[in-house]
């Protein structure tokens, strides 16, 4: 897979680009669930700050763009930290790029008692045309999810990631942007994942579960969904893709490299999560 990096602008409108799904996603949630879920997002000193008290997850409560869309500064790590305590939220992440500034954020980050918790590699795609894959082989079928599947489609994120979303889910089903996808196997949902292609053109792909590496060893599932769901995102008008591999490998040895090489995409960066652990 291709390395080659971004510089620091493009990393921004990346990082940018991201937070405003995230954003959008939270937003979609019905008031009385994100009541008493603890879920809300707000802006703090250019970066997009989630959180989610009731799952106890630090992925639900972190921080993007933090240091890449503006400098960061010391009072707006702290901001960002006040946020969490006054949440009563003790699971989040804070992120750092190559590209943050300034300089000494990442000693900031050790500073407060954060420490590196783990690393994302970034992917990214332009929109040129993708030379249709062969179709998964046996029983295993893709398929967009839409109103009279999105309680399945629902119920089964659900039950990977075991979380209580109550009717939050469907409310991304026909919401602008949004589109889902299930990969079936004798006829039932073994992966999903959501695409968002907002207004720049940019589409963002994630809610994948089971996630590869992680969740699964069985990598084929999710690429049919991929495949799938970029062949979609092409004829919907997509100029560009943004991922991330979940469970990066220093050597990229992994399915999960050969999967995206194929499908056009390259790592340009890797992003690293700092936790109080």
């Amino acid at each position: 897979m291709d390395t080659s990096p971004v510089d620091r602008r493009t990393a921004a409108a990346i990082e940018a680009a991201e937070a405003r799904v995230w954003a959008d996603m939270y937003a979609a949630a019905p008031a009385d669930f994100a009541a008493r879920a603890g879920l809300a997002s707000t802006e703090v000193g250019g970066a997009l700050v989630l959180r989610w008290a009731a799952t106890g997850r630090r992925y639900f409560s972190r921080a993007i763009g933090l240091g890449v869309t503006e400098p960061a500064t010391r009072e707006v790590v702290d901001r960002i930290l006040d946020v969490y305590e006054r949440s009563g939220i003790d699971m989040f992440l804070l992120q750092s790029l190559p590209h943050c500034r300034p300089k000494d954020y990442s000693g900031w980050l050790r500073d407060r008692g954060l420490e590196p918790f783990d690393a994302q590699d970034r992917i990214v795609r332009g929109g040129e045309p993708f030379v249709v894959s062969e179709p998964p082989e046996g029983s295993l079928t893709v398929e967009r999810v839409d109103r009279q599947v999105q309680d399945e489609w629902a119920d089964f994120l659900q039950w990977v990631y075991r979380l209580d979303t109550g009717g939050w889910l469907q409310r991304l089903i026909g919401r602008a942007g949004w589109h889902q996808y299930v990969a079936r196997k004798e006829g039932e949902v073994v992966a999903a994942r959501g695409m968002h292609i907002g207004r720049d053109g940019i589409a963002w792909l994630g809610m994948d579960g089971p996630v590869p590496g992680i969740m699964t060893d069985d990598y084929e599932p999710d690429a049919a969904v991929c495949a799938f769901l970029l062949e979609d995102g092409l004829r919907r008008g997509a100029r560009g893709f943004i991922a991330d591999i979940e469970a990066p490998s220093a050597a990229m040895d992994t399915p999960a490299y050969d999967h995206f090489a194929r499908l056009g995409f390259r790592r340009p960066y890797v992003r690293t999560h700092h936790a109080r652990v």
